[in-house]
């Protein structure tokens, strides 16, 4: 650019409007939004601006089509880089002539650092109690926080001890009503000792061509012996006794719920258990049972008068 005897340099100047983000994911985009002014009030509309990326490329952005105020804002779109750690942008405006004026070029660098995408894990259809040394089965899903395919992405099942117990693939697609939870069913083999069974769920994310980090979780099952007796229990209304249906039945870690018949059937081995009873609006007496053969047990529900919403008014 030739500066004449007539030429008028002016400086200019760079400030960000809004702070720039410290850290973003890989991959992602954001926009850095500045403030380019010079003293004097000239139209820098069309300075032009180029853009060193971290990687060295530069790209050129289109001029602004409007005529712009000196200290109009601009919106310059940048994209992180797949690779974690800090980053450099050089964003430079000018050199720029215009109508005698000279405004010589300057660089805003814009530095951030770039993080891994998380990943979660996710663990259900869970069974529990199950018998010690039976087979079982839960379903565990990954998510990417960027919503990126984990499709054949190995998922590991470890026990307390650390040991691998199971492992298996991520599936093709996702579960059903989501938009990225790749999913895997995973058998596993209950130990031979009675007891809580926890078990850590991991999933390794080194292999992702996007960087993500890994996740991990737990879960737990109720390990029990072999049933060897069966409790009937029959859950009827108190003043009319008609039938119960859908209400828990508990003992320990066993458990089911009432058919319409009010009844209930709960395979167990030989014990002394704390048998409860609990359904939505009713009350049933608590009771301990001895399992030493088959049982049969009815438990009488009265029914829970609903509470009146403006009883505290009425006082």
């Amino acid at each position: 650019m030739i500066m004449t005897n007539d030429t008028q340099a002016h400086p200019i100047t760079i400030e960000a409007v809004e702070p720039v983000p410290p850290e973003v994911a890989v991959g992602s985009d954001f926009v850095l939004k500045v403030r380019v002014s010079c003293p004097a009030g000239c139209d820098l509309g069309d300075m032009p601006v180029t853009i060193t990326a971290p990687d060295g490329v530069v790209t050129t952005m289109a001029p602004d089509p409007a005529p712009a105020r000196t200290g109009d804002t601009r919106d310059i779109a940048l994209q992180a880089p797949l690779r974690v750690g800090e980053q450099r942008w050089g964003v430079r405006f000018g050199p720029h002539a215009c109508e005698g004026v000279l405004h010589a070029g300057s660089t805003f660098p814009v530095w951030v650092r770039t993080k891994p995408h998380a990943t979660s894990l996710a663990v259900w259809a869970v069974p529990s109690p199950v018998v010690m040394g039976q087979r079982f089965r839960i379903k565990v899903g990954a998510r990417s926080s960027a919503a990126c395919g984990l499709k054949g992405r190995k998922i590991l099942v470890s026990d307390p001890a650390g040991a691998v117990v199971a492992q298996g693939s991520l599936g093709e697609t996702p579960w059903p009503g989501t938009s990225a939870l790749y999913w895997a069913e995973m058998e596993l083999s209950a130990p031979n000792q009675e007891g809580m069974f926890w078990c850590a769920v991991s999933f390794a994310a080194a292999e992702l061509e996007t960087p993500h980090e890994g996740a991990s979780s737990k879960f737990s099952v109720a390990i029990v012996r072999p049933p060897e007796h069966r409790l009937t229990v029959t859950v009827f209304e108190k003043d009319t006794n008609a039938p119960i249906e859908d209400a828990q039945v508990r003992l320990g870690p066993y458990g089911a719920a009432t058919d319409p018949s009010g009844r209930a059937e709960v395979a167990m081995p030989k014990g002394i258990y704390d048998l409860t009873v609990w359904k939505v609006g009713y009350e049933t007496p608590g009771k301990i049972v001895d399992i030493h053969d088959d049982v049969s047990i009815q438990v009488e529900a009265t029914i829970v008068p609903p509470e009146n919403p403006d009883a505290a008014w009425l006082m």
